[in-house]
């Protein structure tokens, strides 16, 4: 097995909430680049969207509960700090 391009460990601490959509607009973008020259990342997504898909499966929320919910994108309802990834930069 190959090691991973460089990048990964930074990205792969973002894809969480990549794939929460919970990012702020922007903040995909590197991510994004990223995914598309590395398999193993996409891989690592995909597996990803596949554990959030499974648990909406198990545990469906309401409509109304997942826009209140501490992955919505207003900073004043997650506690948004305003600091960006380093590797944003």
């Amino acid at each position: 097995m190959s090691n991973p391009p460089a990048g990964c460990d930074e990205i792969r601490e973002w894809l969480g909430a990549y794939v929460l959509e919970a990012l702020e607009p922007g903040e995909d973008a590197p991510i994004e680049i990223h995914l598309a020259r590395c398999a193993a990342c996409r891989s690592e997504r995909d597996d990803l969207a596949d554990v959030v898909r499974l648990l909406h499966e198990a545990l469906p929320l309401p409509t109304e509960a997942r826009m209140r919910g501490p992955y919505s994108r207003s900073p004043q309802t997650r506690g948004f700090t305003g600091a960006v990834p380093p590797w944003t930069a």
